[in-house]
């Protein structure tokens, strides 16, 4: 009868082991359920004990330092909070441009259209009057491809000359913005939260995340930390050090926040693995063009951001950075790792064979 040989470990396993390096134990009866058993408990096993050791790390007591800190954008990694933008850009173009955007300006079917066409060019925004920009120049015809190439495109040269021809400040519209925003934060608060909506496993990934997680975002710190406490359930203080807000350019204060991090003493062991995860490739690159960064901090693009197709596509080809899926994002957070992938449990030949 044909025998698979079940593996015995000598002792914990460590990050990157193969588990066929393990001591040969008893001989069993072969099946595919067996094999599959076998791979399934392996991948377990590695991830408890890397919690565990995670967990013995963070410990106020242990000398041990942690295997793991994560740092997370907030804005199209965590939270999608592209219709609160886009609502708030209505509300405010509505005051800024009434005869445009006003009462009985609109029908039903061209908001909709406007709202789609919002979430289409959302990748290229950076600051949140900007959506008004936006939402002007797709009002003549929200389908236009040229105007949305235009915009994803070449959005630094399209927003200075939409203001211009307008006759419109950047501070000015800011102003107005972060007014509305404020407004309907604090007086019509939770229809304002109802608009911010977790990933999902997002919310459960992060509560059972046993390492340090940093929040780095382009968002202002006290709607950081509303959102965190009424949306996501967690306590996230506007002045914590876990959270570095108003992060604009993002490509530069970003990697300055970086630096910020691994300084810390949690971060200090060269045993550490120190994760940063964007929905922005720009800012993934500005990060990787700094080498002290690029040698310390594994690097990911969130393709369920707020991203195009083709800048993931770009990311897969960027050296140091990894495309990373939602559900992959949240086994990180849980165990450190991505099962199956990075894990240290590739299939024997003989698992091959078996076509497990």
């Amino acid at each position: 009868m044909q025998t698979l040989k079940i593996l015995q470990r000598s002792g914990p396993w460590r990050h990157g082991q193969r588990c066929n390096a393990l001591q040969s134990g008893v001989q069993v009866p072969f099946h595919v359920a067996v094999a599959r058993n076998a791979i399934r408990g392996c991948k377990q096993r590695t991830a408890r004990w890397r919690t565990s050791q995670a967990k013995a790390g963070a410990a106020p007591a242990s000398l041990a330092p942690v295997s793991d800190v994560f740092v997370l954008d907030f804005d199209g990694v965590v939270v999608d909070s592209e219709p609160e933008i886009t609502a708030s850009a209505f509300e405010a173009a509505a005051i800024r441009w009434p005869g445009l955007f006003g009462p009985g300006a609109l029908s039903d079917e061209r908001r909709a259209a406007l709202r789609e066409a919002m979430r289409t060019v959302r990748p290229v925004l950076v600051k949140g009057y900007e959506s008004m920009v936006m939402l002007r120049l797709l009002l003549r015809d929200p389908n236009c491809v040229v105007t949305l190439r235009a915009i994803l495109g070449r959005w630094g040269e399209e927003l200075p000359r939409a203001l211009a021809e307008w006759g419109e400040s950047e501070a000015e519209l800011s102003k107005l913005f972060e007014s509305v925003r404020n407004e309907w934060m604090t007086g019509r608060t939770e229809s304002w939260m109802a608009l911010q909506v977790p990933y999902e496993g997002v919310t459960e990934a992060l509560r059972g995340c046993p390492f340090p997680t940093y929040i780095a975002s382009s968002k202002a710190a006290h709607r950081v930390a509303a959102l965190s406490r009424a949306v996501l359930g967690l306590d996230l203080p506007a002045d914590s050090p876990r959270l570095f807000a108003s992060l604009l350019p993002p490509e530069e204060k970003k990697a300055e926040a970086l630096s910020t991090i691994g300084s810390r003493p949690l971060c200090a062991a060269a045993s550490t693995r120190l994760h940063f995860v964007d929905d922005r490739l720009d800012t993934l690159r500005a990060v990787a063009a700094v080498p002290e960064l690029a040698a310390r901090w594994k690097l990911y693009l969130a393709d369920w951001g707020y991203n195009t197709a083709e800048e993931r596509e770009a990311a897969a080809r960027e050296p140091g950075v990894r495309v990373l899926s939602l559900p992959e994002f949240n086994e990180l957070l849980r165990f450190g790792l991505v099962m199956g992938v990075d894990d240290g449990c590739e299939p024997t030949q003989e698992e091959v064979e078996a076509g497990v």
